[in-house]
């Protein structure tokens, strides 16, 4: 059975579930209760805790790399950039462009202290908190961003880019990736993505806000199936989304829909069947 986008499928009757924070304000709440009582793990190349993004406008990293860690090729690609070194300090490996990022370990505390004091009105932190190993890929790619020649197209800066664009950073294979934002591209993708969910990380770029999702924002997508798509936002990942496929289905043209098969990044033209 394939996500037809309402076809012979049912709906849910009432709102997507919006019961997660939808603004920064109350999602500074949310970090700061996190940052108080949360058990804290460090970094061990894995993102198993939740984030809250800073205010960097950096929605389309932490997205990206949110999806990513949702499979389990993105998973090994994101704990192979990330190793600790003998002083403390930690090194990130871009390999896509050959580059190695230092962070010192007073770099990651006082980036922590920052965002937590953003958390609690008490600073204008740039800054993720929560998990450490995203903090440190913000860290890695300001400094990219810092040298001025990044090779890979549409990442402007850490706070501006295209998550489709950001696995490129991660491997040294050709990395096969699909956009679609017209209402038969968008089909046929989520359609990929409903089949193969295991080994897609997938991102929802929005630009007209619909269904209480907000204007110019990238969601890492989590899962769908016939009835609905579940999103995570980078404002609070402590908090799924459900946006039912009916509200998708009514709103092409307001979003877009990128999606990479971590299981095929070493083949081309993966969808190129739907594009025939």
């Amino acid at each position: 059975m394939s996500a037809d986008f309402g076809i012979n499928n049912q709906y849910f009757n009432d709102k997507p579930d919006l019961k997660g924070f939808n603004t920064r304000k109350a999602a500074g709440v949310n970090e700061t209760f996190w940052g108080l009582f949360n058990e804290d793990k460090g970094v061990n190349g894995i993102i198993d805790e939740a984030v809250f993004q800073g205010n960097a406008g950096d929605c389309w990293l932490i997205s990206g790399i949110l999806s990513l860690s949702y499979t389990d090729e993105g998973k090994d690609l994101i704990q192979d950039a990330i190793s600790k070194n003998p002083d403390g300090s930690y090194n990130v490996t871009f390999k896509g462009v050959d580059k190695t990022y230092t962070i010192s370990n007073d770099e990651l505390v006082r980036a922590n202290k920052s965002s937590f004091l953003n958390g609690v009105g008490l600073a204008d932190s740039k800054y993720s908190t929560g998990d450490d190993d995203m903090l440190l890929i913000e860290l890695a790619m300001e400094k990219l961003v810092q040298e001025g020649d990044i090779p890979i197209e549409t990442i402007e800066g850490i706070t501006g880019g295209s998550a489709y664009y950001l696995y490129q950073l991660f491997t040294k294979n050709d990395v096969e990736y699909a956009l679609g934002d017209d209402e038969n591209e968008v089909k046929y993708l989520i359609d990929y993505y409903y089949q193969n969910q295991d080994t897609s990380a997938a991102t929802l770029g929005v630009g007209d806000g619909f269904a209480g999702l907000e204007d110019d924002h990238a969601y890492a997508v989590k899962s769908v199936n016939p009835n609905y798509m579940e999103l995570v936002n980078p404002w609070d990942t402590t908090e799924n989304i459900k946006v039912s496929i009916k509200d998708l289905a009514d709103n092409f043209g307001k979003y877009d829909f990128s999606i990479v098969d971590t299981g095929l990044m070493e083949q081309a033209d993966y969808l190129e069947e739907y594009y025939a």
